[in-house]
């Protein structure tokens, strides 16, 4: 039982990075979609409340348009407590 735990934390362990790399040459193979921005404003001290909701409203829709990267490194995170509470156990045992 000892060495079926121990080899179930090795894979885990080992498949985080692998799963991170395939997951990030994805991305780089992905074609890169030309966007044409608005001419910005020069920048001013003053700005109205108005020019706020805009970039506001822009930036909330290039973000909702993209993938969430904090659900990715969640995702790390419970992999990586499971395999310390994993190791713990058999240490403990």
């Amino acid at each position: 039982m000892r060495k079926a735990l121990i080899l179930t934390a090795a894979l885990a362990m080992f498949a985080g990075p692998a799963l991170a790399q395939q997951s990030q040459n994805l991305t780089e193979q992905a074609p890169v979609a030309q966007t044409t921005e608005a001419p910005r404003p020069a920048p001013s001290i003053h700005v109205s409340t108005e020019t706020i909701r805009q970039q506001v409203q822009t930036a909330e829709s290039e973000r909702t348009g993209k993938e969430q990267v904090g659900s990715q490194s969640w995702w790390y995170l419970v992999a990586a407590i499971a395999v310390g509470v994993l190791i713990a156990v058999l240490l403990a045992g």
